[in-house]
């Protein structure tokens, strides 16, 4: 309850001293012209005085005219109000310092009328006039300058010098001491007047000199912060907008787009084919000039309303506005292809690169900058996928194939995780006997709800993605594990041998050999019946490390047998001075056996070739009897095809070899 009573008389004293406050400024609010807020506060500091003189003069006026003989000063005091209410009313205006001096004029005039006037020379009423005329250099040296100040100092002495000439009743001796006095306080009030003066005018030299400061670090500020901006939103090597300016930009064409139907846009993303061999050969600095000459060249092809911008690498991507249809995209992509395909000077290096184009024209299914641009990016890969320097214009149909793809990629993570690979196998043949002495292990992958997937469909993608290397190693675990197991359920001599293919991001790995070796302790398989099938182009490397891993191979005992022989590099050189054991020839050789002369003689020199270079031959993709006869012919060690058997499942696969006349062969 005590608190609830302290808390009422809180408000209550709140509430009147916020009413007292108002009651009391409102008479001294400056007038609304005067905005500046230092001209509001001399104004206020002014019409205080002033009305505070006013209402004292008042008091004075009513003790004068009712309780005092001397009705003389009652009379000047009135007039005098009089003036002090017209300067009050004159110092809520801009003319406030008219105000000020006219109220120090009528102050100094008051003490001189009452004694002239009255005709009371009395040392009381010399005191009075004394009191008077330090009050007014008092108040001149508050609301005026020095020099007023000093005025009134003069007019009150030469008041007190020439009053005994106009009074007689009043002589130079009465006014010594008041003389002396009036003269001691105005010297003081002048010196105290000079120095506040000069304080004020050192600290607003100091506030100048801060002013000045503050405004050079403002303008620093702004330049830096227009700098961070600039930097945040452009390329740093090639100045132009980045990313982000970009997306902006687009933002805005999307919007305008939507505001107007007539308005088209296109983009275009570019991406510079051969830059890394640039990069990698002549080094990072040279690189870098070629960003730079490339956006430079790029900028001249386009209009001022257009947009380049470099979003990372070796990538570009352009925005035209307020084009007229498809053609005007076409045409400035040709002309940057044309004038990027014209040679680079780099620091005397000459370079010549390509660009490929993904088209994107704009059109009101797209909402979002990120579409346009995905699908750009799409449409440049396509052209990249058709060769260099060319440019692609984006369909729905590149979004589907990029969306099957991804789906693809995630599916096969998820086949590693979930063992749904498995290994198929396609018996070789030996042609004198008709025997199988081995088998090709093939992967399958057995999709949960597609069904059986060939491999041409998902290792392109598991090659790029470098699943291939998990795959590619369980591949050769289980096609080991089973051969091994066909080794004890069906002995011959020689044994059984499986087949595997590697690919070049296998053959990539630096630790290949090692696990290849310990893949072959787990299943206490010998490396001599394990033979690893390789491209020609994995074989020809100048490097040496594709020595160096065939000679590791050639350690374990493995053989090394070239795979589709015939549709690569075929460099001749090459064969007789690395570790290969067999030829495989591709099947597209063989299909054509008996079609012409020609076509034969192809396939009898590569036998001959690798039977002088001590090589076996294999011959895949036998599908006829006729060709088999013309391998017969040219002496064909071991075949494989679909003659005999397609790639089959290993309970098949056992199946084939339970077959009396599939027996693996015997000497």
């Amino acid at each position: 309850m005590i608190k609830n009573l302290f808390a009422h008389i809180h408000t209550a004293y709140t509430h009147i001293s916020r009413v007292l406050s108002e009651f009391w400024l409102k008479p001294v609010t400056p007038a609304a012209g005067i905005t500046v807020p230092s001209e509001r506060r001399q104004v206020k500091l002014i019409s205080t005085m002033l009305l505070v003189i006013a209402i004292a003069m008042t008091s004075g006026v009513v003790f004068m005219g009712f309780f005092s003989s001397n009705k003389v000063v009652g009379y000047v005091l009135a007039g005098a109000q009089v003036g002090m209410v017209a300067a009050y009313f004159v110092s809520r205006t801009r003319h406030y310092n008219l105000a000020a001096l006219l109220a120090l004029l009528i102050l100094s005039i008051i003490p001189i009328l009452n004694i002239t006037l009255s005709r009371d020379h009395s040392a009381h009423a010399l005191l009075i006039l004394l009191i008077w005329n330090t009050l007014t250099i008092l108040l001149s040296s508050t609301i005026t300058t020095l020099r007023y100040t000093l005025i009134f100092i003069i007019i009150n002495i030469l008041t007190l010098l020439l009053i005994p000439l106009f009074v007689t009743s009043v002589t130079y001796a009465n006014m010594t001491l008041p003389l002396i006095f009036n003269t001691v306080i105005s010297l003081t009030i002048l010196i105290f007047t000079r120095h506040r003066n000069l304080m004020e005018k050192d600290r607003t030299l100091e506030l100048s000199r801060i002013n000045e400061q503050l405004k050079v670090e403002l303008s620093e500020r702004k330049k830096a912060e227009k700098q961070l901006t600039h930097t945040a939103l452009h390329d740093s090597l090639t100045n132009l907008p980045n990313r982000i300016l970009f997306m902006d930009r687009l933002s805005q064409t999307l919007e305008r787009a939507k505001r107007h139907e007539d308005f088209k846009y296109a983009v275009l993303f570019l991406d510079l084919d051969r830059f890394k061999v640039v990069n990698d050969s002549l080094g990072h600095k040279i690189g870098d000039r070629l960003l730079i000459e490339s956006a430079r060249r790029l900028s001249t092809c386009l209009r001022g309303e257009d947009t380049v911008a470099r979003f990372g690498g070796d990538e570009f991507v352009i925005l035209l506005e307020d084009i007229l249809d498809t053609s005007d995209a076409i045409r400035i992509a040709e002309r940057i292809q044309n004038e990027m395909s014209i040679p680079f000077d780099l620091d005397g290096y000459k370079a010549i690169i390509f660009v490929s184009t993904g088209i994107v024209i704009g059109n009101p299914s797209y909402h979002q900058p990120d579409d346009i641009v995905r699908d750009a990016d799409i449409a440049m890969y396509r052209s990249k996928g058709k060769g260099l320097g060319r440019y692609e214009i984006f369909d729905s149909s590149m979004l589907d194939h990029v969306m099957t793809r991804l789906e693809l990629e995630t599916d096969l993570r998820k086949a590693l995780n979930f063992q749904e690979f498995i290994v198929h196998y396609q018996p070789i043949l030996e042609m004198k006997t008709q025997r199988i002495i081995g088998f090709e292990a093939l992967v399958r992958w057995q999709h949960p709800t597609k069904g059986l997937i060939m491999p041409a469909e998902f290792i392109s993608v598991a090659e790029e993605t470098g699943l291939i290397v998990p795959i590619g190693y369980w591949v050769l675990d289980e096609a080991c594990r089973q051969i091994h197991t066909w080794q004890a359920q069906f002995p011959a001599s020689p044994p059984l041998s499986i087949n595997v293919n590697l690919s070049p991001r296998q053959c990539a790995q630096p630790d290949l050999v090692w696990n290849i070796s310990k893949i072959l302790k787990k299943n206490e398989l010998d490396g001599r019946h394990l033979k690893l099938e390789l491209t020609e182009s994995l074989i020809i490397d100048e490097s040496g490390s594709a020595k160096t891993m065939l000679a590791g191979l050639r350690d374990l005992g493995i053989q090394v047998q070239i795979d589709d022989f015939g549709t690569g590099y075929s460099s001749l050189s090459y064969l007789h001075t690395l570790p290969i054991d067999t030829l495989k020839i591709d099947r597209s050789f063989i299909s054509r056996l008996g079609t012409s002369a020609n076509n034969t003689e192809i396939v009898q020199t590569m036998f001959s070739l690798a039977h002088n270079l001590g090589m076996k031959v294999i011959a895949e993709g036998v599908e006829t009897n006729e060709q088999l006869s013309s391998l017969q012919t040219m002496q064909c060690d071991f075949v494989q095809g679909f003659l005999f058997a397609k790639p089959v499942n290993s309970l098949e696969a056992g199946a084939l070899l339970n077959k009396p006349h599939a027996q693996p062969g015997s000497e």
